[in-house]
């Protein structure tokens, strides 16, 4: 199981997003901090080839990336995105040239694979050992099958193995969504404690696997949607809400509270606005 999923416009701005995301997730899992700082200057370099070479035109597309410690001895990591990606055919297999900030992805990561997809898009996958040798692991290109990949990009959002990853992770990205929105101090506050109650309950109503989040800034608001979560679930969760220290529900810090149906469930969404209302 991944532990973390999280898919963003590939805009420069959201590659600050998803360092903290793994700043999160190095805290979490305990990473050794220049272990930490390897993966993040790698995955910055192959989020930076998404942002400036995957799309063109003015739609930025999705930047998708997913990490997973596994049991810590090794991290791996796949940086994805679905536009016109890197050509596999115009780059010669362990060939360390590889230009567009490649080259010292394979220099920090244990194993480095290129794979690009039939249908358009790139899937860079790494894999981090904290205490690896000096002896690298040839860099692999090719081209996934259709069966291997779907063509079909989902929404922009997260998603968490449930555990301490989840605040670990919905905390930082918040705060860093928060700031960028200029949202007043005690309103960023408010922000974090939003995201720490439903990373401290979500999970027992979740009828996923994952905890599913989706943090969206706009218009001078956060948008915390979190599901699927099963029948009840919404309004199961937002009981439970409660602020430590702030003797009230988590109601009372947000601006909206909405219900969303799915296919047999329902999706919480909370919007908190830099100025309340």
């Amino acid at each position: 199981m991944t532990a973390l999923k999280i898919r963003l416009p590939a805009k420069p701005e959201n590659v600050a997003v998803v360092r903290q995301a793994l700043t999160g997730l190095g805290d979490a899992y305990e990473l050794d901090p220049d272990f930490l700082s390897d993966i993040r200057t790698a995955v910055t370099e192959a989020c930076n080839n998404v942002v400036i070479h995957a799309y063109a035109g003015d739609s930025p597309g999705l930047l998708e990336v997913e990490a997973d410690p596994g049991d810590g001895s090794a991290v791996d990591v796949v940086v994805r995105d679905y536009g016109a990606g890197l050509q596999p055919n115009t780059v010669p297999v362990g060939e360390r040239s590889l230009g567009l900030g490649l080259p010292l992805i394979a220099a920090l990561a244990r194993q480095f694979e290129i794979r690009g997809r039939s249908g358009g898009g790139l899937d860079v996958r790494m894999m981090f050992a904290p205490h690896a040798s000096e002896t690298k692991e040839e860099v692999h290109v090719g081209r996934l099958t259709d069966e291997e990949v779907d063509e079909h990009p989902p929404a922009a959002g997260m998603s968490i193995v449930p555990g301490p990853l989840v605040s670990a992770i919905s905390s930082r990205v918040t705060a860093m969504l928060a700031a960028r929105a200029d949202f007043p101090l005690d309103r960023l506050a408010d922000a974090v404690l939003v995201s720490d109650a439903i990373a401290a309950h979500a999970e027992q109503y979740v009828s996923g696997g994952d905890v599913g989040l989706a943090i969206e800034d706009g218009d001078g608001a956060l948008d915390f949607r979190v599901g699927p979560l099963r029948e009840g679930g919404a309004r199961g969760l937002l009981s439970e809400l409660e602020v430590p220290g702030f003797g009230g529900s988590l109601e009372r810090l947000v601006d909206k509270v909405n219900v969303e149906d799915g296919e047999g469930s329902e999706f919480l969404v909370l919007t908190i606005r830099r100025e309340e209302e």
